[in-house]
């Protein structure tokens, strides 16, 4: 049992981990909000495409088709980025199309083989929620470190908290130390139990 759950758990932070160019270019909460979307969107499409598609098309088909159901689907999020926001979009259009090529959404577009696996499909979209949520409040946390405020609005502010956070290894910095203290509160949790 504890080989599964370290199996699962070692899956969860290479899939975080490859989450990293989109966490690198989440640098405020309004890029954060976009590319967190645009994730959900990607990943569920993927995920639903490679769940629904019939296997006798194999799985190189269901990789393609999924694939493409992630790469459509982050084009449309694009558009209504730049109904909304013009500015916006010109701000994170490079990373959005960043989307289609992370791990977790290539992990979600490969179809299910066991009908076990077919039936854990909402863990991997749950999952999907969480990375995105990740994204967003990375962004959120980086643009309160870089400037001392929050903001939807994408304009400079006037003074700097730590300047640092707004850069890519600000990000990894951040992504660290999150990461070790969620490894120290789960160490701890461990051995509180009986």
């Amino acid at each position: 049992m504890e080989i599964v759950e370290n199996s699962a758990r070692n899956r969860s932070w290479a899939a975080l981990a490859g989450l990293a160019p989109l966490l690198v270019f989440s640098n405020g909460l309004s890029i954060g909000l976009v590319l967190g979307v645009t994730f959900l969107v990607a990943h569920s499409a993927a995920a639903a495409v490679a769940l629904l598609l019939p296997v006798r098309l194999g799985r190189s088909y269901t990789f393609f088709f999924s694939v493409l159901a992630a790469a459509v689907t982050v084009s449309m999020a694009a558009s209504v980025v730049r109904l909304l926001d013009p500015f916006l979009f010109e701000t994170a259009y490079r990373s959005m199309f960043l989307v289609t090529l992370t791990i977790p959404v290539l992990g979600a577009s490969v179809m299910p083989v066991s009908m076990e696996e077919r039936e854990h499909a909402i863990e991997d979209l749950v999952r999907g929620l969480g990375f995105a949520l990740a994204i967003m409040s990375l962004g959120a946390v980086r643009e309160f470190l870089s400037s001392g405020i929050i903001s939807v609005n994408s304009r400079a502010p006037s003074s700097s908290l730590l300047p640092f956070a707004a850069q890519p290894a600000g990000a990894f910095i951040i992504i660290g130390l999150v990461a070790a203290g969620f490894r120290a509160i789960m160490r701890a949790a461990k051995r509180s139990e009986p």
